[in-house]
């Protein structure tokens, strides 16, 4: 019986001390395979809308302005990010209906005003009704770097007449009243 037991402890010992054993080392190293980063899509702004109601040359106006992402425009590169480009919509109508003006504008409006290299990478940023005047209605235009930190950008002036004909040209006005009087310290 002790003999049964001793072979049979054998047997059940046996696998654990093969197992046992130690494994062996390789030098091959096991890497995961690069996996491709497909490229982000281009950012876009928010689409934006304004509206108001004016009097100009004695009558009532509506002013609508829309802006929104065109993704059939050629996307604008800027760094190692890409964005889509804005068209802008300036529509004008009298208190009954009528259109007195209707343009969606690109940045290729305004190529004259602005560089090559800068139209590469650039966006038509917005476009708002600043001034009304007796003869026309003077829109405040801006292209720049899309990346919503930035904050360089060409203004440009937007005019349009009563006759419903428009001008563009550089806004060289300065953003600050230099009329203020600055009094110097100690003074």
């Amino acid at each position: 019986m002790k003999l049964k037991k001793l072979l049979l402890f054998f047997l059940l010992a046996t696998p654990i001390l093969f197992s046992c054993n130690k494994k062996k080392e390789t030098t091959d190293i096991i890497a995961q395979k690069p996996v491709e980063q497909k490229p982000a899509a281009p950012e876009m702004m928010q689409p934006s809308s304004y509206t108001e109601t004016i009097d100009w040359q004695g009558e009532k106006f509506l002013v609508k302005i829309d802006r929104q992402a065109d993704e059939d425009l050629p996307i604008v590169e800027q760094e190692d990010k890409e964005y889509f480009d804005n068209k802008i919509s300036i529509y004008v109508s009298l208190e009954d209906g009528r259109v007195f003006f209707d343009k969606t504008f690109t940045k290729s409006d305004f190529a004259n005003f602005i560089s090559e290299s800068y139209m590469k990478k650039s966006a038509l940023l917005g476009i708002v009704l600043e001034e009304i005047e007796q003869d026309c209605l003077q829109f405040a235009a801006s292209v720049g770097l899309p990346d919503i930190l930035s904050d360089e950008y060409i203004p440009l002036i937007i005019t349009l007449s009563k006759t419903g004909s428009i001008s563009i040209k550089k806004d060289k006005r300065l953003d600050i009243d230099l009329s203020l009087d600055i009094e110097e310290e100690g003074v």
